[in-house]
């Protein structure tokens, strides 16, 4: 109630309109005015002394040849200005018969207030505040508990009904101690302090993030209110993690250990489509053969390219890297067999050798294959074929045994049927062919990703974070990862730099994180997660060309991802247009 009046001043609530008159009128003329007027009340005035107020309603049980100061109440009138808090008549007791004559700016009479006016209204309220409180409790997410200051219930809603089993018809007025071994409503109450916030467990079984507050009327304690929410599945969901996640670390420190397979223990997963790529890469691993590792960017064909290496014959020598997407095409040539000194101005009078003699006896990857330009495609497969090479600049021949990894997001066949990438070079590294899944089709690995990568930056970045809040799970989960594992990665990072404490919440995720969810499973119930995904992908890249008007280089912008990558899924998801 005490809220209610505070927003309340005398004019919400007072009796109009008014007018002054005379004491010695007598009733019989008062009557009359205040008919013609349509008054609800007189007041008395002497001057500037206000002797008191008449109800006209109560003048009919007076004789007509009274005057009007003989109906006053003997105990007199009190003034109070139209602007005053309400609260000011609540706080001040008076009878039935005097009453208030309430002023305005002017000193003027505008009205009055007696007992049944006010308690007319005060009762008003107090229906008001009731059926606002009990659409308060049933609106509310939360459990809402209200003791007294006898630690008896006279709140209890549906939530509350919910989450601790107990019906409201059992607890009402009851004392709420017999149910609960440990409560903050009664340890509130005693301290009169208000907790935000704080992890409670008020029984055996439940976990709960609890709000409390003490009610304080006049200094005394009147009871206290509380607004719980029950996170008892994400204690358990977290501790499952923990547990899941010292596993893993078991695992890896096992898998380390191993004999066998020991180069592949980087490539986190074990989704179906990943273990059949891991499957292969092994088997093709022990041969010579060139491999072709296709895949969207930052789904890890470089992580492969070494596995297969190390897992092979060539292990002892060089892994030699080259992104063909990163050189001017000026300069491919000398990168890949190096020159003579002298060669060209500002070349090293010693000369330099190029990738592919540096990579002699091991393994040459060639990432972005797609990228190379077509004199250098010629130049490539020549060496592809004979084993020989020249040096720019140079005439002896240089003579080399490199096994060919190489790697592309782009769809090579459209390329080759538009002139773009000669096919004689498409079939001899396209010896053994490894897709890699994206992100989005292995969605069981992102616990194991996710949890790896955090315990990596946490030592890195000298954190101690122990577990994810589950709804920062479920949104990894719910995302669409164009940027594949190693946008998973950077996420990791930035969840630990952004942590303030053991545990990563879901308002360490990025701002927009859940709107940029993409395609969702929920409004396509049926069929498998790859074909989820994929029918994902049509309408997101059929949405892209929309927008760009049939543009496919400005479609592949909307999307974030390279055109190459737009090109290949065109092609894989049959979209022709």
């Amino acid at each position: 109630m005490e809220h209610q009046l505070a927003h309340l001043v005398v004019k919400h609530v007072m009796a109009t309109p008014v007018e002054a008159c005379s004491p010695l009128i007598k009733v019989a003329e008062a009557t009359r005015m205040a008919s013609q007027k349509k008054l609800v009340g007189l007041v008395l005035t002497d001057g500037d002394e206000i002797k008191g107020v008449c109800k006209t309603a109560e003048l009919p049980r007076f004789p007509g040849s009274l005057f009007l100061e003989q109906c006053l109440a003997k105990e007199g009138c009190r003034v109070i200005g139209q602007d005053a808090p309400l609260d000011v008549l609540v706080a001040n007791h008076f009878d039935r018969e005097a009453g208030w004559v309430v002023l305005d700016q002017e000193h003027k009479p505008v009205g009055f207030v007696d007992t049944e006016i006010l308690l007319t209204n005060l009762w008003k309220g107090l229906l008001l505040s009731r059926q606002q409180l009990a659409c308060v409790l049933e609106t509310v997410g939360e459990a809402v508990v209200i003791i007294d200051e006898e630690e008896r219930v006279v709140a209890w809603n549906k939530q509350a009904e919910d989450m601790y089993g107990i019906g409201r018809q059992k607890i009402l007025g009851q004392s709420i101690r017999p149910h609960f071994t440990d409560l903050m409503l009664i340890r509130v109450m005693k301290d009169r302090q208000k907790v935000r916030d704080v992890y409670h467990q008020p029984r055996a079984g439940s976990h709960i993030q609890i709000n409390a507050t003490p009610v304080i009327i006049d200094g005394k304690v009147a009871g206290s209110v509380s607004a719980d929410r029950d996170i008892t599945e994400i204690v358990y969901l977290n501790q499952e993690l923990t547990r899941a996640s010292a596993q893993v670390r078991i695992l890896e420190t096992q898998i380390k250990n191993a004999a066998n397979g020991v180069s592949f223990r980087r490539i986190l997963g074990h989704s179906p489509r990943l273990l059949e790529t891991i499957a292969l890469s092994k088997r093709v691993a022990s041969t010579d053969a060139a491999v072709l590792i296709r895949g969207e960017s930052g789904t890890g064909k470089e992580l492969f390219a070494e596995a297969i290496h190390l897992e092979s014959r060539r292990s002892e020598r060089p892994f030699v890297v080259i992104n063909c997407g990163a050189i001017p095409a000026t300069l491919f040539e000398s990168e890949l067999f190096g020159y003579q000194g002298g060669a060209f101005t500002g070349a090293d009078k010693k000369g330099k050798p190029g990738k592919f003699e540096l990579a002699d006896g091991g393994t040459l990857f060639l990432d972005e294959v797609g990228e190379l330009p077509l004199e250098m495609q010629v130049k490539l497969l020549r060496v592809l074929q004979g084993k020989v090479f020249y040096r720019v600049g140079g005439s002896e021949p240089v003579s080399v045994n490199v096994r060919i990894i190489a790697a592309t997001n782009r769809n090579l066949e459209s390329m080759i049927k538009e002139g773009r990438f000669r096919d004689d070079l498409y079939y001899r590294l396209n010896v053994v062919s490894l897709e890699i899944p994206p992100l989005r089709e292995r969605k069981e690995d992102v616990p194991e990703l996710i949890h790896f990568f955090i315990q990596e930056f946490s030592r890195i970045h000298n954190r101690n974070i122990s577990h994810l809040a589950p709804e920062v799970m479920a949104s990894l989960l719910d995302y669409f990862w164009p940027g594949n594992i190693r946008e998973l990665r950077n996420m990791a990072e930035r969840l630990v730099v952004l942590a303030d404490g053991e545990i990563i919440k879901k308002e360490h995720l990025p701002g927009g994180f859940a709107a940029s969810k993409g395609f969702s499973a929920v409004a396509h119930p049926a069929g498998s997660l790859t074909e989820l995904a994929e029918e994902a992908e049509r309408e997101a890249i059929r949405a892209a060309l929309a927008r760009a008007g049939g543009n496919k280089a400005r479609a592949a912008e909307i999307l974030a991802i390279p055109r190459s990558t737009l090109y290949y899924k065109m092609k894989s998801l049959g979209i022709t247009r």
